[in-house]
């Protein structure tokens, strides 16, 4: 006797459930009878039309390829995607999760980018109406998140190692991501601006990285570097330019961003410029020294010595310094280019947002037109309002400020102070300009200074009690107007926010 064996599947794993025998595994069910004769048999001969029921089996096999995926056994759930496909080949979830399992089996010696968009696109056309705009926003997310994840592979590997074969990588792991990514986003109507800003934004920084921690420093050691270490130095260094502009042309119309980039090229060529000769001048130089310089000269470079005095001036660079004096000036003139684009850009965007705006509040007010009618015959009867409190106020405020100029004025015994003290001045005027000899008159006008004066504190005392009066007064007659204007004061405070309310609500953005 045989073993009870799926024939759909070749599974062994079988239960009796309600009186069949059910597949644990692909849900595929068994009569009594034809379950004998296959374990007696081997296969069941069956005759008419039959009806196959594999949904328990896909949905078995959804499960397990979702359950892999999420333990990160991409191949795993692969496998049980192409078997979903293989019954039902217009499964959309089954090429969705094929798709992202493909994509993230890629290493850069294998890119699968063009077999997961293949995927992910028959997931789309696959897909129901109802299903299709949430499949088409994760395929692009999912796509974008993995050609990133590509990207940024190669760049770390660059930052790390800036050799010439990692440049390599990166070009073409961005030529291909940059394609298929951007046929797939395009299917999913979603903008690749931000796809593409990200992956020039690590190019930027892996070559920024790989010149400033493994290309420079090692050379910068070196105080006299030989030809060769220059020529090592070179290759990195131009391997940094290239990448930089990879960065650019990848993202052209981020000016911003390409503003820096430039001016990282500029930069660069300036240390190539610096880094093409040095010079030496040494006196008593140490035995080493000499020694390196008869070295030198055996690799034809020129030196004197000089009694105890060594000079060397060593070229490194075979090529004239005009070239990279050239680059500078052109990629200066990028710069300003960009500066000029990106200002462009900003007032373009100012103005398309200032434009939808206001296409927002005229759709906004068209459908509340009665609101907007009734609002602004609120502001207009209101200003009328406001106009006539404020011609009934303004007599109080004008006598208001009648009396808090009356606080001002000098009362009597002000006046009588005041000329007291220039007959004060006067006798003192003229009792100055009495001589020595005139004893007998300088006493006497002193005298006369000394009755004034005395007179001085009952006059300030004075001034004191008709300051208090005249004050108490105008406080009284200001309190007594300012009582009177204060209801229609009121008045015109809420109706001055009112009107602030209204002018908010028709003004304010929708």
């Amino acid at each position: 006797m045989k073993k009870l064996t799926c024939e759909m599947c070749g599974s062994t794993d079988m239960l009796k459930q309600d009186g069949v025998f059910v597949c644990q595994t692909c849900g595929c069910k068994y009569t009594v009878e034809e379950a004998k004769k296959m374990m007696i048999e081997g296969t069941v001969n069956v005759t008419g039309t039959v009806k196959v029921d594999n949904s328990d089996q896909i949905n078995n096999y959804l499960e397990m390829a979702k359950s892999a995926y999420e333990a990160d056994n991409k191949k795993e759930a692969e496998e049980y995607c192409n078997r979903i496909i293989e019954i039902d080949p217009q499964n959309s979830e089954a090429w969705l999760i094929k798709g992202k399992a493909a994509g993230w089996q890629s290493t850069l010696a294998k890119l699968r980018i063009d077999e997961s968009v293949q995927c992910f696109s028959k997931a789309i056309d696959y897909a129901t109406e109802n299903e299709k705009e949430e499949i088409q926003k994760k395929a692009a997310d999912e796509i974008s998140h993995l050609s990133l994840a590509l990207i940024s592979l190669t760049c770390s590997n660059f930052a790390e190692s800036p050799t010439d074969r990692n440049l390599e990588l990166i070009q073409e792991s961005a030529t291909n991501t940059l394609n298929y990514t951007l046929q797939l986003l395009m299917k999913c109507g979603v903008a690749p601006s931000e796809y593409k800003h990200i992956a020039a934004i690590k190019m930027n920084e892996a070559a920024v990285t790989a010149y400033s921690k493994h290309i420079l420093p090692p050379y910068q050691e070196d105080l006299y570097p030989a030809e060769w270490r220059w020529k090592d130095y070179m290759i990195g260094l131009i391997n940094c330019e290239e990448l930089i502009h990879i960065a650019i042309m990848f993202d052209e119309e981020d000016y911003e961003c390409n503003i820096t980039r430039y001016e990282n090229l500029i930069e660069l060529n300036k240390d190539a410029i610096k880094s093409g000769y040095w010079e030496s001048d040494y006196y008593d130089p140490p035995e080493y020294l000499r020694s390196y310089c008869r070295s030198m000269r055996e690799l034809g470079f020129d030196y004197v010595v000089d009694g105890n005095k060594v000079y060397t001036k060593i070229t490194l660079d075979p090529n004239p310094k005009q070239g990279r004096i050239d680059k500078i000036e052109y990629y200066q003139e990028r710069i300003n280019e960009n500066k000029e684009l990106l200002k462009q850009k900003e007032a373009e965007e100012a103005a398309r947002k200032k434009a939808e705006q206001q296409a927002r509040n005229k759709e906004y007010w068209d459908e509340h037109a009665e609101t907007k009618r009734e609002l602004e015959s609120e502001y207009t009867s209101l200003e009328t309002q406001l106009k006539e409190l404020q011609e009934q106020v303004t007599p109080y405020d004008s006598e208001i400020k009648t009396w808090n100029k009356k606080r001002k004025v000098e009362t009597p015994a002000q006046e009588e102070k005041k000329n007291l003290e220039e007959q004060i001045a006067a006798l003192n005027q003229q009792k100055s300009s009495l001589s020595l000899f005139k004893g007998k008159e300088k006493k006497a006008l002193q005298a006369q200074i000394d009755e004034l004066n005395s007179r001085l504190p009952t006059i300030n005392e004075s001034i004191k009690i008709e300051k208090k009066e005249l004050n108490n007064l105008c406080d009284g007659k200001i309190k007594e107007l300012e009582g009177a204007a204060k209801p229609l004061k009121d008045k015109i405070d809420a109706i001055e926010k009112r009107i602030k309310e209204i002018k908010k609500e028709l003004t304010m953005d929708r």
